[in-house]
């Protein structure tokens, strides 16, 4: 109810209120003094309610507006709603799949395995990874070495021409130790073997060699996004 409307029934209670009590001292009759007791009723309902609306629209905003400590709680409250929908509002998945694209054309992957014909290979190669396979290493600073931001190499059958006595596990480590910025990773179809080697705490991580290609693929993507390309 607006507050015209409001006062227009306080009128008219008002007069009506007046008009019952002269009945009720003319006639002195039960059915004006419950009327009138009825239009006083009504009458206070409608003071107070006003005289509530106007303490709320008034008093409050003038409490708020001279007091700082409650305008810098509401700064600062509607400060933190926000940096909060700013954080959580997810990247959308058409800028991710964007960057693991331009990922997969930057990144080169080398297999070190004498197993040239290693399935992961073509399953890395036919979802957009650019990885190459070479039997062994015979320069530190070959080619295709130089040119590799991320290394797989295989515990057996490597490392030979370099005169490895560890043979995969000496190179790796060699490798790790020469180019730091290097992803270096072994992997090997044993399961046991020195779990003590060096290659072990220097490399970056390690799998066996019947894992899931999706793990060779998760590892991939996992580094190609430390690497500065």
């Amino acid at each position: 109810m607006n507050q015209k409307t409001k006062k227009v029934l306080i009128i008219i209670n008002s007069f009506a209120l007046v008009a019952a009590l002269i009945w009720a001292y003319m006639k002195l009759d039960y059915e004006p003094v419950i009327t009138s007791i009825g239009l006083i009723t009504t009458l206070a309902g409608l003071l107070f309610s006003e005289r509530k609306e106007n303490k709320i629209s008034i008093v409050e905003p003038l409490s708020i507006k001279n007091n700082p400590k409650i305008k810098n709680e509401i700064t600062i409250t509607n400060n933190i709603e926000n940096q909060k929908e700013t954080s959580i509002t997810p990247k959308s998945s058409h800028s991710t799949k964007e960057d693991l694209e331009k990922r997969k054309n930057l990144t080169n992957v080398l297999f070190i395995d004498d197993d040239t014909k290693f399935k992961i290979i073509t399953i890395l190669n036919k979802v957009g990874w650019k990885t190459k396979i070479i039997k062994d290493v015979d320069n530190m600073d070959a080619d295709p070495v130089l040119n590799s931001h991320i290394l797989f190499v295989d515990i057996q059958g490597v490392g030979i021409k370099l005169g490895f006595k560890d043979q995969g596990l000496g190179l790796a480590h060699s490798l790790k130790k020469k180019y730091p910025d290097k992803k270096v990773i072994i992997y090997s179809t044993e399961s046991t073997g020195d779990r003590f080697h060096e290659a072990l705490r220097s490399v970056d991580s390690f799998l066996s060699k019947n894992a899931e290609p999706f793990e060779f693929q998760e590892l991939i993507e996992q580094y190609s996004a430390e690497i500065k390309l």
